[in-house]
């Protein structure tokens, strides 16, 4: 829901006192998004199930009309200040005022036109652009309807369509078939076939057999799947035929082709690993990121490089010294961009996108689909089509054994500790909290109590955070304590366990979390802690667990039906209480209100 900008610190609250109670009593998680909020609102996300939604829309509306009723009075004395009027769609509140004598319309047609002839005239100065590789084989374009349907259901049930609707007067190309063999894809670039084959894989993955042939089609791409089902070989290998098959010498480019923002400087390096697995014709490669050495990074690019994969904020420093020219770029990949988004990362990102050509292939990976990544691809994608694979629903990924146990903080270490105890030699486990000081304060008792672990997340040294990686991933220690830093982008693919030693913040999150095990075909188990405190995501818990067929405690259905209840029982008192005049019955003010509710 979008709302008057000037209404931003009501919703927001003191110290985001608002914020947090509309959480909890409504089970939802809130985001106020001031990204855009010169143009005189700012958007508000809220993430829960549909009666959480509706009751905290109700309450911010709540908040707003209070608010404003509060102002209307020396608006009336003050004209500039304007008053408020409640929209149809009852979302946000404009404001209504007379406009100075000087005041002068938009002319946003003739803006779009400059804009128009801007783009234009930027792209008759560029080198001509190749999209369309895809020689598609006899064997996939014989496809029959019903066996192309069959293919997508066997492969964890891909759906695949156009994102938005088409213009009026435009008629989109046919969504390519899947593939089922990499020879389908990659026949003619033996040299792409001999790497996968040095990989050891079998076939493509779901999320690959599809993309694959839509992105050397040309299309650009919204690809949502679950982590752990190959999305970065999906998009990686079509960007390195599109950077070599391009008319235009690699040489006299004047700069890179390939740019790949990931969200975390643990995922740009994973992916720096993954594009050095693949010699495709000597191509060259630069990882970009906060914690790095930028003097090293800057030497990199300066010798060249074709690929460029970075973080958003190191990337815009490297922009705007002149290091780095985006506008070459003709392959764009926005990594993880709902995890992005979570991280505030948009401004840096809608700025990075205008100064690439606007004629470019995009590419947006994400394992959700919220409100956010929806409006970024609506702007900045031209007509993509849209592969996911499993569902949109949030789901955590099912080769897990999910075990959820319910105990008192008290209690925390010494289940950790047994659970440490009984893991075989050849077990790794990743181990969850919620803050940076927990982290270390688990990690240090661990160390105390004879075990050996590493510890990663926001405040350590970059060189300590790969360290941390390369220790879990070579088995040298067999235990990594984390917070959210951790939850995507690691690839480790022999985790077995993920221990939720403090629950996540929002059902999200669990999701990312519980699917650092359970990779590349491979079975693992989950074990979440969970303490009274946590009962606001009790419901949208058990929904995950039953639709991936796990055993859902009693205790937790207890849980979820006494949060209920609370919410139910506050809706009504706040209903007794609005009802009553303010100030009223010789409290004083609104004193007599706050004395109201402690006796209530």
């Amino acid at each position: 829901m979008e709302i008057d900008a000037n209404m931003t610190g009501a919703v927001i609250g003191r110290g985001g006192s608002k914020i947090k109670e509309i959480q909890e009593q409504c089970s939802v998680f809130m985001r106020v998004d001031k990204a855009n909020i010169e143009s005189g609102f700012v958007t508000v996300e809220l993430q829960g199930d549909a009666n959480g939604i509706k009751t905290a829309q109700d309450m911010i509306n709540g908040v707003i009309s209070e608010r404003s009723g509060a102002r209307e009075p020396q608006s009336r004395q003050d004209n500039r200040s304007g008053s408020y009027r409640q929209r149809p769609d009852n979302n946000y509140y404009q404001r209504e005022s007379q406009p100075p004598d000087d005041f002068k319309l938009i002319d946003w047609n003739n803006i779009n036109q400059a804009q128009a002839k801007k783009t234009e005239e930027m792209l008759k100065n560029l080198p001509a652009l190749v999209k369309k590789l895809y020689r598609e084989c006899p064997e996939v374009a014989n496809l029959s309807p019903q066996e192309v349907q069959e293919i997508r259901k066997s492969n964890n049930n891909i759906m695949v369509q156009r994102t938005f609707e088409e213009k009026p007067g435009t008629t989109s190309a046919p969504i390519p078939n899947p593939t089922t063999k990499f020879e389908h894809c990659f026949a003619d670039y033996p040299d792409v076939m001999e790497e996968i084959r040095k990989q050891g894989f079998q076939k493509p993955s779901p999320i690959q057999c599809q993309a694959w042939p839509v992105l050397m089609s040309g299309e650009d791409l919204i690809g949502i799947a679950q982590t752990g089902s190959g999305k970065t070989l999906a998009f990686l290998l079509p960007g390195m035929i599109h950077t070599e098959m391009q008319p235009t010498p690699r040489g006299k480019r004047g700069g890179p082709n390939v740019l790949i923002l990931a969200p975390t400087r643990e995922l740009a390096l994973q992916i720096r690993d993954e594009v050095a697995k693949y010699n495709f014709r000597d191509m060259k490669s630069v990882c970009v990121y906060g914690g790095g050495s930028t003097r090293e990074q800057i030497e990199v690019i300066d010798r060249g490089v074709e690929i460029v994969i970075a973080t958003p904020g190191r990337l815009n420093d490297l922009v705007e010294k002149g290091t780095i020219d985006v506008s070459t770029i003709t392959y764009l990949v926005l990594d993880e961009a709902d995890r992005m988004l979570d991280m505030g990362f948009e401004p840096q990102i809608r700025k990075v996108l205008l100064d690439i050509r606007p004629d470019r292939q995009t590419v947006m990976t994400s394992a959700t689909w919220p409100p956010g990544v929806r409006r970024l691809a609506q702007s900045y994608m031209n007509n993509p089509i849209q592969v996911y694979v499993g569902t949109l629903d949030l789901a955590a990924v099912h080769t897990v054994s999910q075990n959820i146990e319910i105990v008192e903080d008290t209690e925390k270490f010494d289940r950790i500790l047994e659970f440490v105890r009984n893991m075989s030699p050849t077990d790794k486990a990743i181990i969850f909290c919620g803050r940076k000081t927990g982290a270390n304060e688990l990690a240090g008792s661990l160390v105390l109590e004879g075990f050996e672990c590493q510890c990663i997340h926001g405040d350590r040294e970059q060189a300590d955070r790969e360290q941390a990686v390369k220790d879990i991933k070579s088995g040298s220690v067999k235990i990594l304590v984390a917070t959210d830093v951790a939850s995507r982008g690691l690839d480790i693919e022999d985790i077995t366990y993920v221990v939720n030693y403090d629950f996540p913040r929002n059902i999200e999150e669990y999701v990312h979390r519980v699917g650092r095990t359970g990779r590349a075909g491979r079975t693992g188990v989950s074990l979440s802690l969970m303490t009274r405190k946590d009962w606001g995501s009790a419901e949208e818990l058990i929904r995950i667990l039953e639709e991936a067929a796990q055993e859902v405690p009693e205790e937790l259905r207890s849980m979820a039906d006494r949060f209920n209840a609370m919410k139910e029982r506050r809706e009504n008192e706040r209903a007794l209480v609005g009802g009553r005049p303010r100030g009223g019955g010789g409290g004083g003010g609104g004193g007599g209100g706050r004395r109201f509710n402690q006796r209530w």
